[in-house]
């Protein structure tokens, strides 16, 4: 079914059934907006969290890896949620249950992915975990996705990617989920140090400050702005 259909079975799904989930939910304007530049015809994609992104995932991907909590046993429960749904077709997703910190690590990709979707754990440090353990895996030509980037460690993180070679910026949806679109440009060696090749680095390496890139851009860091305690 068409994008328009989706959400008109997914609300009306909430209205006979009163049904909700507890992680929140995306606006119709950002699931709308997401698919309308990621496309309704993808490959694998991958999300860290659960909810009525899954059920949009589960209609426009042959495949849908969603890391997420088991709450079926909670109260409003997204995973509940989302296979009560009329809208949703099951046999597409693989959930992969557990906290991304333990799961991510461990998992074995088979299939590179085309949408990378982070959602899951917000408190610094587990979205750049769940960063670290999916870019290499993302196509060239596939899209990264950050949710809630008003958090501001999170909006951090998708400072240096925005600014990263490896990815052009797409857009900035009810300026909390960024979209990124995955360029040609090498990938970066997850084992590698590579902090002298990056971009965020580059434009505010304190220790030389000729040091930057060819647009010229200086950014002040931490250290420049720092005030120590008296």
């Amino acid at each position: 079914m068409n994008i328009d259909e989706l959400f008109a079975a997914t609300e009306r799904y909430e209205a006979s059934a009163s049904e909700n989930h507890r992680a929140g939910s995306l606006s119709k304007t950002t699931l709308k907006k997401m698919f309308e530049i990621v496309g309704t015809d993808i490959g694998c994609s991958l999300e860290t969290g659960c909810g009525k992104s899954t059920i949009f995932f589960s209609n426009y991907s042959k495949k849908h890896l969603a890391f997420c909590l088991d709450d079926r046993d909670m109260p409003s429960s997204s995973v509940t949620y989302f296979e009560n749904c009329p809208a949703a077709r099951g046999p597409r997703v693989e959930f992969v249950f557990g906290p991304t910190q333990r799961t991510l690590p461990r998992f074995e990709f088979g299939t590179p992915l085309d949408v990378v979707f982070i959602d899951g754990p917000h408190g610094y440090p587990f979205p750049d975990l769940e960063y670290y353990y999916t870019y290499p895996h993302l196509k060239k030509g596939g899209f990264l996705l950050i949710d809630d980037i008003q958090i501001p460690s999170i909006a951090r993180m998708a400072d240096i990617l925005a600014e990263d070679r490896m990815y052009e910026v797409v857009e900035l949806i009810e300026r909390k989920t960024l979209v990124l679109l995955r360029t040609q440009a090498p990938t970066i060696d997850p084992y590698s140090d590579s902090w002298t090749s990056q971009a965020y680095n580059l434009r505010r390496w304190y220790k030389n400050p000729q040091r930057h890139l060819v647009d010229g851009k200086m950014r002040p860091s931490f250290l420049d702005l720092y005030v120590p305690k008296s």
